[in-house]
């Protein structure tokens, strides 16, 4: 009897691992074998659309009275919104287009995370307005994502960064640069004393810091072999 329940029990736990390696997805790639298919490929930057908050916004708006207080505050936090998310999405872009040259680089934005964990790109890549185009092709090689938000607090303090992350939007782990933080001594110094060019001289800093780090890392595994 004693054995009849060893066996059952080994024959458990063997077929609950083989249902979780059929139902697990892709194991990641190493952070050498990541390095050199970015390099070949194409980093798709995921910019932020603040869909949700503007949509709430609106929503809240159409309630509310015109000339009230409350909607005059709606409306301006509406237009706030807009203004900053767009001046930033300009700003990354110009940012990749002129100091990112490891890879090949395209955009999207977050409302199109869905599409993209299923690997379909077509119509979710942005053109140079910034606008979802169904006639950009999608990368025909490997590719990876990049978010901004907050890293993985199990390899970091979780600061906001650009953040490098895996077709199924994983997050790539230590010793792959995996991220940059937006909020470094340099960017608080321009908050104190900021530029006419502030932001845009930021972004230009922050992705060329990404760019250096991924070739420096690059090169120490081709060093390798």
């Amino acid at each position: 009897m004693r054995l009849f329940w060893l066996m059952f029990i080994g024959v458990f736990i063997c077929t609950g691992l083989l249902h979780a390696q059929e139902a697990g997805s892709t194991p990641s790639p190493g952070p050498g074998q990541a390095i050199r298919e970015l390099k070949a490929g194409t980093l798709i930057v995921r910019l932020p659309s603040n869909r949700r908050k503007m949509e709430a916004l609106r929503s809240e708006l159409e309630k509310e009275e015109e000339g009230t207080v409350r909607h005059k505050w709606l409306a301006k936090e509406l237009a706030t919104t807009k203004e900053e998310t767009d001046t930033f999405n300009l700003y990354m872009y110009r940012a990749f287009q002129e100091a990112y040259d490891f890879s090949a680089v395209q955009f999207t934005y977050d409302y199109f995370t869905p599409q993209l964990k299923t690997g379909d790109l077509a119509g979710a890549l942005l053109n140079e307005q910034l606008q979802p185009d169904n006639r950009i092709a999608p990368p025909d090689g490997p590719y990876y994502l990049l978010r901004f938000g907050q890293t993985q607090k199990d390899y970091s303090d979780g600061i906001e960064a650009m953040v490098v992350m895996t077709p199924d939007l994983k997050n790539m782990a230590p010793p792959f640069p995996y991220y940059q933080r937006l909020n470094d001594f340099t960017a608080f110094i321009g908050s104190i004393f900021p530029r006419d060019d502030q932001k845009l001289f930021d972004a230009l800093r922050l992705v060329g810091k990404l760019n250096a780090r991924l070739k420096k890392f690059y090169n120490q595994q081709d060093e390798k072999g």
